[in-house]
């Protein structure tokens, strides 16, 4: 059984050296209590109907969720994320064809002053 596909998004991310400082973590976002810790949450968000022998597209949500006071870091990250997705569409094939969907959204401040940015991507995967 293959992994899901966002579980498949993180260690195409892990493989390309995009994950760096952060955390990564799947699904939901679980805080260390350390303002100096940065994480990247991957999990599934969607998609086409899937069927048996057909490409489908999965949609996966990765959550860039900076340190406190590391902005610039932070939003460099993204852009490093989204330059390397956008130049390597088809760097894995467990993944199949990736790219961003909807760009970079402006990011979220949490309460604590970290930056949050929310990319969407779709994998087009056929079985």
């Amino acid at each position: 059984m293959n992994p899901p596909m966002h579980t498949r998004v993180r260690n195409y991310f892990s493989d390309a050296g995009l994950i760096g400082s952060f955390t990564p973590q799947l699904l939901i976002w679980n805080d260390s209590g350390h303002a100096a810790d940065s994480f990247m949450v991957f999990r599934p968000n969607g998609g086409s109907a899937v069927r048996n022998g057909l490409g489908s597209e999965y949609y996966v949500m990765v959550d860039v969720i900076g340190s406190k006071g590391s902005n610039g870091a932070t939003d460099g990250a993204v852009q490093a994320i989204i330059d390397h997705v956008q130049e390597n569409p088809m760097a894995d094939e467990c993944v199949g064809y990736l790219q961003n969907l909807g760009g970079i959204p402006a990011p979220v401040p949490t309460s604590e002053g970290r930056l949050v940015y929310r990319l969407q991507f779709v994998a087009t995967y056929g079985a």
